[in-house]
């Protein structure tokens, strides 16, 4: 009776009884556990209006003085820091004032959402018309519209 051996890292046979499958699983786990700790991802959409273009990028707890947009090639550049709240400064303060051994962190599993330093570059539609550029910041929604350009024809010639 032939027992089939799976290789791990660096050719341990036996080592690691994990076929192909199972470290499948794992990876995929891993990936599922680390998506709140390893970097965080802002969604955005971009939606064709016809005529033109509208960006939407959820930023709240911001304001419009806190948020800068900038155009680098075809891309929209989209910075802000995360915002102070005023409730959790002050309980900072006061475990400082304590000078208790607990460091502030956060629970290490939560529900809901946490504020991030934001700056992200969106990739903008080849037809997008960057000289049309408005923003505009309101209810926690940054919001930027452009026109499009008209494409232009090509003339075939014959032969």
């Amino acid at each position: 009776m032939c027992q089939e051996k799976y290789y791990g890292p660096k050719g341990f046979a036996g080592f690691f009884n994990f076929g192909p499958h199972e470290i499948a699983k794992m990876k995929q786990m891993a990936r599922h556990f680390m998506h709140g700790f390893m970097g965080s991802y802002i969604p955005f959409n971009i939606e064709d209006l016809g005529d033109s273009y509208l960006i939407t990028v959820p930023l709240a707890g911001r304001t419009k003085e806190e948020i800068k947009v900038s155009l680098i090639n075809k891309h929209l550049n989209v910075k802000a820091e995360k915002p102070k709240i005023a409730e959790r400064e002050n309980l900072k303060e006061k475990l400082k004032d304590k000078n208790s051994d607990q460091d502030w962190c956060m629970p290490f599993f939560r529900k809901g959402f946490s504020f991030i330093d934001v700056d992200m570059d969106i990739p903008l539609p080849s037809d997008a018309d960057t000289e049309t550029l408005v923003s505009k910041m309101s209810n926690g929604l940054l919001k930027i519209t452009m026109g499009k350009k008209p494409a232009k024809k090509i003339d075939i010639s014959e032969n």
